[in-house]
């Protein structure tokens, strides 16, 4: 994984990986109805403790949370929770499947919980607040392109229907 932080406090990500996906806002144990997010992996200690440090005026970094490995001998698992929330300002959330790209919306955004992913290359915005005297950071999505993992069958009929229209 790539990450910059800009100087806007935006954060720019290639080559993530991203867990727990619940684009569609589906209610379950660990979500609410409605709530619309995903977690990125945070594969070492040492990004993880750039984004810790990497610290708002309250003096809070980014939410990352540790879980145990499964194997003793393993680093323990790392993520950050991301909230999607459509609005006018976004975000533009794009699906690349063999050489067409399309812009999802907030009705077909939850197509990307049940896909095959290559690859995801992402922005994440900050929201910064203080609640009941407490400051926090939440991660929200800006911007993602999510390249889907074709399986030999659809590359090929891919590659079929591109020839059909060139013809």
């Amino acid at each position: 994984m790539e990450l910059k932080i800009l100087k806007n406090g935006n954060l720019q990500i290639d080559d993530a990986r991203i867990i727990f996906r619940n684009f569609r806002g589906e209610a379950s144990k660990y979500n609410n109805a409605g709530d619309r997010n995903f977690s990125l992996v945070i594969p070492d200690q040492e990004l993880a403790d750039m984004l810790t440090n990497d610290t708002n005026s309250y003096g809070v970094g980014w939410n990352i949370k540790v879980k145990d490995s499964l194997d003793p001998e393993d680093t323990p698992r790392m993520h950050m929770k991301v909230k999607v929330k459509f609005s006018r300002k976004g975000p533009n959330i794009y699906l690349v499947t063999g050489g067409h790209r399309k812009l999802l919306t907030e009705d077909n955004v939850g197509y990307l919980d049940d896909i095959n992913i290559a690859s995801v290359r992402m922005d994440i915005r900050p929201y910064d607040d203080v609640v009941n005297g407490k400051p926090f950071r939440a991660a929200y999505l800006a911007s993602m392109e999510v390249t889907q993992d074709l399986d030999r069958f659809a590359a090929e009929y891919e590659r079929e229907d591109e020839a059909e229209e060139d013809e």
